[in-house]
Order: structure tokens, then C-alpha cells, then sequence
């Protein structure tokens, strides 16, 4: 799930083992929406009566080119190519503003004033409409949505509704059930939750100075922790496995073009309150102005990705060190080849996908180092993406 730091006016994590099975190379030569996937030799995909099948398939990445959803597959023997065939659901929307994988098992969209639901066939990729999708949001708007690290809940942040809107997911069937809305102090930018998923925190985006916390409840309902909204200029947050820090960035209009803050900023969180402390040593300088920032699922590791009007700039690896929040670079890093304005990974932590341009890219993550390497060639002349998200079957 993948929201961006950017000015908003309108507007999940669990560890798994990669297996590696040899199935050989195939020939893909399908085209759909403006995209097309090139490889040599046989044996990716199966025809059958179900459709397409593709043989031992690793990661799914579903991606927007403007208003279509359209997806691409990494399998084990590190095949990248489009999805042959892939039928992009009708979404009633002029533009999305996040989607988000729950369990592995789960696609939401967010359309603004409603969230699209689907179930994600594991071999084919291929989505189904879950029962009661669209469901609808409360809101005329919406700047993003996020789902706790445990799957049970989405939350959508209103924008210029100033509020936080709460679904409960059903953990048989994927649907929603309505929560409520809880109000925030003023325009409800980025959110995220801390690795344990016991608190959300709100930004206001780059367009303030104020983060609003909360605790979440067994049912989801939000309740303001003491002393919230507090006075932090941070336009992005992130948690990590353990619970105990957020790492963010401040924006500064990055995507814009105009950034000035190559940092990022560490907070330890107070685990009782969930209040917010700068951990010794921050903001940790970044050789580039970050414009997004994103924790490996290992949380052993934390990158930056910038997109600015005149192009985007290599990603950063970091190391975290989860006893004291530091940050320290990543032999390696920056790294020249995984240039991009985001990046997102698959849940096991193995691989790192980044959208530059009209190209889709892909790159192994070493679990010990963090150093970043290409492993496939890219897919090339795609519409330019937004929005994506990845997901192991």
C-alpha cells in the first residue's frame, strides 16, 4: 500500500521464505493497455481452462497506468513480465490514492468516497470482486489508506474532511464493515501505524506542523492519546517491526521539486502513551532529499526514494539499528540503478519494486547487508504508474 508525500489538497507486515523452484524462461509476446513483456524460451505459462496459470509465481505487482489497474508477475526463476491476459476490474474513480494488500489474500483500492474490494487468485493473479465491494467510505475524500500490521483493520485518512475513516476486514472473507470516522485536529494527511499496530499516527502531509495520535481500539474505534495533536513538522511516517520507533521525512515539497531536508527524522515511541521522542542523533543526514521512505520488512534496513519535476534521484539504504534508532548508510548505497520516486516490497523482505517512468523494475535485497542488485530486465514501455502495491501469493 503505497501513499506519497506530496501535497494534499483533495486528495502490512509479515515475514515469509522465499522457495525457489527452476521453471525455465517462456516467451511472453502479449500486449494490453499500452504495455507489452519480451523474454525468450518456454515454460511460464500454463493455458488451461481457468485461464492463464503462471508456474511457480513469486510476487504479484498491481499497478495503476492512469485509471486502469493492470499487474505484473515476478516468478521463482526471476521471470518479470506483464500478466498475459489480465482482465483490470471497472473501478469508479478518476484517480486513486493508495491500495493496500492485506494477508496476502486481499486487494482494496481506495476510490475516495469508496473502497474497491477483491480477492487475489494466487496462481493466476487474476482478481474477483469481494461480495458488497464498493463498499462505502463517509468521506468526499480521501489523501490515503493503510491496514494494521495484523490485517483486521483499514484506515483511510479524509483529507479536507479532517478526519479518519475506520474499516474492520473480515478475516474469513476479506469484507468490510464500517467502523466510523474519528475526527483529526485539522486536514488528515499521511497515516501509519507502529509495528504492533496499537497506535496510528496522523500527518498533515506538507502542509503542517501537527501529528494527531491514537490509540486503536479491539473493535478499531480511534481514541486521542494525552497531549495529541503534538507539535512535530513531519510529512510521512513509518513504523517497523518492533514497535518502539517511527522513522519519517519531512517532504518539504519534494515531489514538487522544491525540497530542502535531506534527513531523516527517528522517534522512539513511548509504549504505554504512544507518544513521540527524537532519538539521539536525529535527523540522520541523507545524501538526497528524500520525497518517500520506506522500512524493509525485516526492519533491519530503512530506504529513500525522491521524485522531483527534473527527475528522480538514486535510492538510499540505510541501516537501523533497532536498540538505539540509529541510521547509518549501506555499503553501496546510493544506488545508481534503483532510481525512482518509490519503491515497495514484497512481504518477504527478498525483493524491492520501483516504477520509474513507464518502466516497471525490480531488484533483490540482501538480508544481510541491504546492498541492492537487478535481477531481471525491466519492463519497459508501460503508461506512466502511480499508485502500486506488491504481494508474495
Amino acid at each position: 500500500m503505497a501513499t506519497k508525500v506530496r501535497v494534499l489538497l483533495s486528495a502490512v507486515l509479515v515475514l515469509t521464505a522465499m522457495w525457489l523452484v527452476d521453471c525455465g524462461h517462456y516467451t511472453c509476446g502479449t500486449t494490453f493497455g499500452s504495455g507489452s513483456c519480451t523474454s525468450g524460451g518456454s515454460g511460464g505459462i500454463g493455458q488451461g481452462g481457468g485461464g492463464n496459470t503462471i508456474q511457480n509465481p513469486a510476487i504479484f505487482d498491481f499497478f495503476f497506468e492512469n485509471v486502469t489497474l493492470n499487474a505484473a508477475f515476478l516468478n521463482t526463476s526471476n521471470n518479470f513480465n506483464l500478466i498475459p491476459n489480465f482482465a483490470s476490474p471497472p473501478l469508479g474513480l478518476g484517480a486513486t490514492d493508495g491500495m493496500v494488500v492485506v494477508q496476502k489474500k486481499w486487494l482494496y483500492i481506495d476510490e475516495g468516497v469508496k473502497v474497491a474490494a477483491f480477492s487475489i487468485n494466487a496462481r493466476t493473479g487474476a482478481l474477483t470482486a469481494l461480495t458488497g465491494s464498493p463498499f462505502a467510505a463517509s468521506s468526499t475524500e480521501s489523501a490515503g489508506m493503510i491496514a494494521d500490521p495484523a490485517g483486521k483493520f483499514l484506515f483511510l485518512s479524509a483529507a479536507n474532511d479532517a478526519q479518519v475513516v475506520v474499516f474492520a476486514i473480515n478475516q474469513t472473507n476479506g469484507t468490510l464493515t464500517a467502523v466510523g470516522s474519528f475526527p483529526t485536529a485539522s486536514f488528515a494527511g499521511e497515516a501509519t501505524t507502529d509495528g504492533l499496530g496499537k497506535y496510528l499516527y496522523v500527518t498533515q502531509g506538507n502542509l503542517g506542523s501537527e501529528v494527531s495520535v491514537y490509540a486503536i481500539g479491539a473493535t478499531g474505534a480511534l481514541t486521542p492519546i494525552a497531549g495529541s495533536p503534538f507539535s512535530i513538522s513531519i510529512a510521512q511516517l513509518r513504523g517497523e517491526p518492533t514497535g518502539k520507533f517511527l522513522l519519517g521525512i519531512t517532504g518539504n515539497g519534494a515531489n514538487n521539486g522544491f525540497g530542502t531536508d535531506n534527513h531523516i527524522y527517528v522517534y522512539s515511541i513511548d509504549q504505554t502513551t504512544g507518544a513521540l521522542t527524537a532519538v539521539t542523533g536525529s535527523p540522520f543526514a541523507t545524501v538526497f532529499i528524500p520525497g518517500n521512505l520506506e522500512v524493509h520488512p525485516s526492519g533491519k534496513f530503512v530506504y529513500t526514494f525522491n521524485g522531483t519535476v527534473s527527475g528522480s534521484s538514486p535510492a538510499e539504504g540505510y541501516q537501523f539499528d533497532t536498540t538505539t534508532g540509529a541510521v547509518t548508510p549501506v555499503v553501496g548505497s546510493p544506488f545508481t540503478a534503483a532510481t525512482a520516486s518509490d519503491g515497495q516490497f514484497d512481504q518477504s523482505g527478498a525483493f524491492l519494486f520501483t516504477h520509474p517512468s513507464t518502466t516497471l523494475a525490480v531488484f533483490s535485497v540482501s538480508s544481510t547487508t541491504g546492498a541492492l542488485a537487478s535481477i531481471a530486465p525491466p519492463i519497459t514501455g508501460i503508461g506512466n504508474p502511480s499508485e502500486f502495491v506488491v504481494t508474495d501469493p
